[in-house]
């Protein structure tokens, strides 16, 4: 059986239902789903939840449930790709790294195959009005479709690109997209508007979560990312021709649902205000609302399961930053180890938005090591602002344990260097507001204990004691 969103979902059930919980109580898209789970996270709880009472954005009882929360533990990410859940630190990175080189053609269906084809919408059925798209936060400037994964096709190779961007409803056939001009997707979404050209697009809303881990692979442009994928989930993509383009643009047989539809080569509008995934708002600065334009995009179909969920990310928290974060976790650590053989783990903490804060552990072989481990990590993502190299007794999952390091093994005046105007996220709400010159300082940390200096050493209980025992012998 092809992977499939449910397929996971009954997987959670199996194997952690505590990581699950399905909601049945009539729930509003606009703001109460995203108040619960942010009450659940509040409480260290990131379950998978299913709102099967979910409304539409009319306020009527929505077509499909809504669904939150599929990326929000590396334990479910873990579990996605087949590992034990209790395999979810660099094992998760690395296994996804190593399944990224396993490159695994897609295969094509007939539509009558296809689940995704068992109803579908077209002309004046499409109305994303009547689905569960939710506003996350107070200040938000409406709905966002933001947990699907953007199929497009480069007009000059064929060959497709898959993101997760972001969608601003406007009204029931229509929406702004946001995408970086540096992305991948920027990119063909620019080719085709410099020719004077629509851009064809999917949005698969809703789909097994490897596919996911897929879709945000990090490396050059011009690799098909379906093939990417295949690699990812293990087995090939099954795709089918879509509703609008036909054999010319394939969608993915087994999403839950697929919306189709053209960006504009010209037409904007306002898009936002929306929390970030830096949990603030780029464009809300002392009360003051600065308008912002993106491109306008007209939907011409959707397609879904009768059964289907609409699944969505909740930005600025783990369900979104994590999807992302593993991916980038494998790439730092291979740099890295090119000229640090001896890194063991990179972790890209929840506590830097899954972006921000790069911690690497590593055993060095020569004083001055750990310092390009730090700069390994610098030139491997543009959105590290801070990154922390630590020794491998330091387990860089934990927070707790890389600040102790930094506490006890660091002196600010020789451990801490500065590297001025280097290039950061435009999302950042430190860094300005020039487009063009989005200029970051980046902190490098060295807390690694001083190579070949005698230093003090660390009190534990015996370390086979500690393996050996179980909790539960004892309480």
């Amino acid at each position: 059986m092809a992977k499939s969103l449910h397929d996971f979902i009954d997987r959670l059930k199996a194997v952690s239902p505590e990581d699950l919980v399905e909601v049945r109580k009539e729930v509003d898209p606009r703001y109460e789903a995203t108040t619960l789970l942010r009450k659940l996270e509040l409480d260290g709880r990131y379950p998978m939840a299913l709102f099967y009472g979910a409304k539409n954005v009319r306020g009527g009882r929505a077509q499909v449930p809504l669904a939150f929360n599929a990326f929000a533990t590396r334990k479910k990410l873990a579990l996605a790709i087949d590992l034990p859940p209790d395999q979810y630190k660099m094992e998760l990175s690395l296994a996804l790294a190593e399944r990224y080189r396993q490159l695994v053609k897609p295969e094509l269906v007939k539509p009558g195959e296809a689940p995704v084809k068992e109803i579908i919408q077209q002309g004046e059925e499409v109305d994303l009005l009547d689905y569960p798209v939710p506003t996350h936060h107070s200040l938000d400037g409406g709905p966002y479709i933001l947990g699907g994964s953007t199929v497009l096709k480069n007009p000059e190779t064929g060959v497709y690109n898959l993101a997760m961007l972001r969608y601003h409803l406007k009204a029931g056939d229509r929406a702004t997209v946001h995408a970086e001009r540096h992305h991948h997707s920027g990119m063909i979404i620019k080719m085709y508007q410099d020719a004077g050209r629509e851009t064809p697009f999917a949005i698969v809303i809703g789909h097994h979560p490897s596919y996911y881990l897929g879709s945000q692979w990090e490396g050059p442009f011009g690799r098909d990312e379906y093939e990417i994928t295949g690699g990812a989930m293990q087995e090939p993509v099954r795709l089918v021709p879509s509703q609008t383009w036909g054999d010319d643009f394939l969608v993915p047989a087994d999403a839950e649902i697929i919306v189709e539809g053209y960006v504009s080569a010209s037409e904007m509008d306002e898009e936002g205000p929306i929390g970030e995934h830096t949990r603030y708002y780029k464009t809300i600065r002392g009360g003051k609302i600065e308008k912002k334009y993106d491109p306008v995009v007209r939907f011409t179909a959707i397609t879904r399961r009768r059964e289907a969920f609409f699944l969505s990310a909740f930005l600025g928290h783990p369900d979104q930053g994590l999807i992302g974060s593993i991916p980038k976790e494998a790439v730092i650590y291979e740099r890295a180890r090119m000229c640090c053989p001896g890194v063991s783990a990179v972790h890209m903490t929840p506590a830097g938005m899954c972006r921000y804060i790069c911690c690497v552990s590593l055993k060095q072989r020569l004083g001055g090591e750990a310092k390009d481990a730090i700069m390994a990590a610098f030139t491997s993502d543009w959105h590290i602002k801070f990154a922390v190299a630590v020794d491998d007794d330091v387990d860089v999952f934990s927070d707790q344990e890389v600040l102790w390091a930094i506490a006890t093994r660091t002196q600010p005046n020789r451990n801490f260097f500065v590297i001025p105007d280097a290039l950061g996220s435009p999302l950042d709400p430190s860094v300005g507001l020039d487009a063009d010159r989005p200029l970051t300082a980046k902190m490098g940390i060295d807390a690694t204990r001083p190579f070949g200096l005698p230093f003090s050493e660390v009190c534990e209980v015996p370390l086979d004691l500690l393996k050996q025992m179980r909790i539960e012998d004892y309480l």
